[in-house]
């Protein structure tokens, strides 16, 4: 009896791990997938960053054609919500400038709450991606920044300012597939770790406290560091799976203790004495 039900333990255990690394293996793939996309999308749009540079005269440093080529900028790049360059590290060109105007002025360079990573793009020369983040005109975007350099009378370069990029979030998560995680009955979360800081935050910039009941992995973006769970609501195993799972444990313990009882049968009648 005793053995009987340990064995069946045992088979419908193994059965439920297999379910559970079964979906766990499925959620890995998911995400890996959907992160590589998201790299894909995030560099495609960047690209834009790197174009806007052409509207500043790198011996002068007067910028010119600045609404015309962003203009063909964002009809070329569809994630890209705002154009923008910061002379200086403020901010005076902005395109599209309706619904932005709260940035005209904005000097990257003294804002203590984002411009570490605004500070790296200069010191190293190369894009910075911050985000994704609530943004000062309103919405959550990601915000890429490229530092351009003049060179002088003398043949030295001297820091210029910022061509910066907005790509819109919501629509990146949109063209990267998010819709695969639900319709195989998957949740996901994002978190970003901004320079300097030792936890991976949220959008709403808290600490995100990472899982182990979630498949993780690192987003490889070479300019930011983010993370992403992947999970199943309610648990890789359901309370019906479970549920399942004990009931045919306590049946088959039941039924193979009705099998080995004793028998009454050929057990001589009692005679008279």
């Amino acid at each position: 009896m005793v053995g009987a039900a340990c064995l069946m333990s045992l088979v419908v255990f193994c059965f439920l791990k297999y379910v559970e690394f079964e979906r766990r293996s499925e959620a890995r793939e998911l995400g890996q997938r959907f992160a590589l996309r998201l790299v894909e999308r995030i560099s495609e749009t960047s690209a834009g960053v790197y174009m806007l540079t052409a509207a500043v005269d790198r011996q002068t440093g007067k910028v010119s054609r600045f609404d015309e080529l962003a203009d063909e900028l964002l009809a070329n790049f569809p994630l890209m919500r705002v154009l923008e360059l910061a002379p200086g590290g403020v901010i005076w060109h902005v395109h599209p400038l309706r619904g932005n105007e709260v940035v005209v002025g904005h000097d990257l360079l003294l804002d203590k709450t984002r411009n570490r990573e605004v500070h790296l793009a200069v010191t190293r020369r190369q894009m910075a991606i911050a985000g994704p983040l609530v943004l000062r005109q309103g919405g959550v975007g990601i915000l890429a920044r490229y530092p351009l350099f003049t060179v002088g009378p003398d043949g030295r370069s001297r820091f210029w300012g910022l061509s910066i990029g907005v790509i819109d979030f919501p629509s990146l998560l949109l063209m990267a597939g998010e819709g695969e995680f639900a319709q195989r009955g998957y949740g996901y979360e994002i978190c970003w770790k901004p320079l300097g800081s030792e936890h991976c935050r949220n959008l709403n910039g808290e600490p995100v406290v990472v899982s182990s009941m979630a498949e993780n992995m690192d987003i490889g973006l070479s300019q930011a560091e983010w993370h992403l769970a992947v999970s199943r609501p309610g648990g890789w195993l359901s309370v019906l799976e479970l549920s399942i799972g004990l009931l045919v444990v306590v049946a088959g313990t039941l039924g193979a203790g009705f099998l080995v009882r004793p028998s009454d049968e050929g057990v001589p009648a009692p005679q008279d004495a």
